[in-house]
């Protein structure tokens, strides 16, 4: 004979709402990254109108902006390689050496403005350290007279 929390889990169960959450949520849909990767997610459907140079309407409908990243709806039949340096895909090696070096060159030469930039700054606060020592230094002198000339 079933116990009562035995017979509830199966009328949970057949109702479709058990407790291992089966049923219910958000829809997911199965994309394809150019690698080949499996990727479970929900759609994320945006409305989009196109319009000529006069402004009327040539479009509208639906869209799903996960295709807008590179993700596909279709197991890609050629796979592309993955690129650690951009998270995109490349069609060749040469192509991901090639991403991986012009990363490298803007990496080296923003870190080279931020170093002109800092010393830039450095120059500016040490100037503005001289001055505000030069004017504590005078406005000492002239209490020192004042308190001289009050004795």
């Amino acid at each position: 004979m079933p116990t009562d929390t035995e017979h509830l889990e199966k009328l949970l169960d057949a109702t479709g709402y058990g407790l291992l959450g089966t049923i219910g949520g958000l829809p997911r849909r199965t994309y394809y990254t150019p690698d080949g990767r499996i990727i479970k997610a929900i759609p994320q459907i945006r409305g989009y109108v196109k319009r000529d140079k006069d402004g009327k309407v040539i479009e509208s409908g639906e869209r799903d902006a996960n295709l807008d990243g590179g993700w596909l709806s279709q197991m890609p039949q050629v796979k592309k390689l993955f690129c650690k340096t951009c998270d995109r895909w490349h069609d060749t090696l040469k192509e991901v050496a090639e991403c991986a070096r012009k990363q490298s060159r803007m990496i080296k030469r923003e870190e080279m403005k931020a170093r002109k930039e800092i010393a830039v700054e450095s120059v500016k606060k040490d100037v503005q350290i001289d001055a505000l020592t030069k004017r504590v230094e005078s406005l000492a002198k002239l209490v020192e007279s004042l308190s001289a000339k009050a004795s």
